[in-house]
Order: C-alpha cells, then structure tokens, then sequence
C-alpha cells in the first residue's frame, strides 16, 4: 500500500484570514507532501511494510526493523498527525468551546 497525500476537505483559501491560502498551499502541498513521501521511500522493497496502513506501522514501532524504525516514526507520524489535523479545522468556524 503506497501511502498517499490526502485532499484537503476544503479550499485552501478556506481558513483565512488565520491561515492564508499560500501557506495552506505550502504546508500540505510541500510539507505534509515530505512526510508522505519519505515514509513511502523508508519502506519501499518491504512487502510486509508497505502492505500496513499508516496506523499499523507507528502503533508497534517494536515490529520495524531498527534501522528504519526512526524514519517510520518521524514520517509515519508526521503523515498522521497531519492528516488529523487537516481534519479537526473548519472554513466555517467550529462553534463556542464546550
């Protein structure tokens, strides 16, 4: 399973004026890209690994040959932190805090 960038649920214009839509543009098109990326090319040649979904891999880092168990935490959670966080914001506001 190649890992993949996913599409942002909204416009990248969508969060200004708190985050305007070139840095939106960077930080998922480039940044969050790299995470993707890197994690794809740790694991590339290892069946078993790249058969895993991102979850899999980072929740027993114990099971990651020691040589790459870095990259795939870095990267790994990296990919996953941002894709939660593309996620939790909203262009229309999330209401009052609870």
């Amino acid at each position: 399973m190649a890992h993949s960038l996913p599409d942002l649920p909204y416009a990248f214009d969508a969060l200004e004026p708190h985050f305007d839509a070139r840095t939106m543009e960077i930080h998922h098109g480039k940044h969050h890209a790299t995470y993707v990326n890197t994690l794809n090319a740790t694991i590339e040649g290892q069946a078993d690994l790249e058969s895993q979904s991102v979850e899999d891999l980072i929740s027993d880092l114990s099971a990651i040959p020691e040589n790459i168990r870095g990259p795939v935490r870095n990267h790994g959670g990296g990919h996953t932190n941002h894709s939660f966080f593309w996620k939790v914001l909203s262009g229309s506001g999330g209401g009052e805090p609870t």
